[in-house]
């Protein structure tokens, strides 16, 4: 093991360890950080190319890589433990929230309309719009925004409860610029995914990744 790593990241990665322990109570921590550590091994190319970027952006995206990791290994070792398939878990997607807000907030059973454009897959073999699999994800949305903080509640609702709101005038409302309406909308609906159980996690292959592409998503994630 490279000295240079377990110096800089020791604690981080016995940290996450720790979190992702607690999150899912069949992994051990111990098990986590050996994956963790493996990301170094297998990512030389990342770890040499972001070493060359300012300390906070390299930090940003190690960390965000070694939660990928972590998220990777467990729901994997999940899904044995369990006996189901990776393919059955269904994350939800900023999209589908944003199609569902606006029947929520307005105690509406009837089907989206944005939700039958959409091409997304309900676990394995169902599509969203099939049956009852849009009153189970209109469900579960529901009950996600009925835990968020009062806050963030009403930053969806002056969004999602008029037709066409545009960013301006939602800035206006909420006393900032569109940018920082626009931004804090994000934040909400981000709250909302952690507590339906968070994002997918994605390939992490060891290919020069552009920053200007990772600050994209880490923006869609603030």
């Amino acid at each position: 093991m490279n000295q240079e790593w377990v110096q800089e990241y020791d604690l981080l990665v016995s940290t996450l360890g720790m979190e992702y322990a607690r999150k899912y109570s069949i992994i051990e921590p111990a098990d986590v950080r050996q994956i963790l550590w493996l990301w170094f091994v297998t990512h030389p190319n990342k770890y040499t190319e972001w070493s060359k970027l300012p300390p906070k952006d390299k930090e940003k995206l190690i960390a965000k890589s070694l939660r990928n990791a972590a998220i990777t290994y467990c729901e994997k070792e999940k899904a044995r433990k369990f006996g189901y398939d990776m393919v059955d878990l269904y994350y939800y997607d900023s999209s589908v929230i944003e199609a569902f807000l606006p029947s929520i907030l307005a105690d509406s059973y009837e089907i989206p309309s944005k939700i039958q454009d959409l091409n997304f897959q309900f676990g394995k073999s169902s599509e969203v719009t099939d049956g009852t699999n849009w009153l189970v994800l209109r469900s579960d949305i529901e009950k996600a925004f009925n835990q968020l903080p009062e806050a963030k509640q009403n930053i969806l609702r002056l969004k999602f409860t008029v037709e066409n709101c545009e960013w301006t005038e939602l800035g206006k409302e909420l006393n900032t610029s569109a940018d920082g309406a626009r931004m804090r909308v994000n934040r909400a609906i981000n709250s909302l995914i952690r507590i339906l159980g968070g994002w997918r996690s994605f390939n992490d292959t060891d290919n020069l990744v552009d920053k200007e592409q990772n600050e994209e998503e880490d923006d869609t994630r603030a």
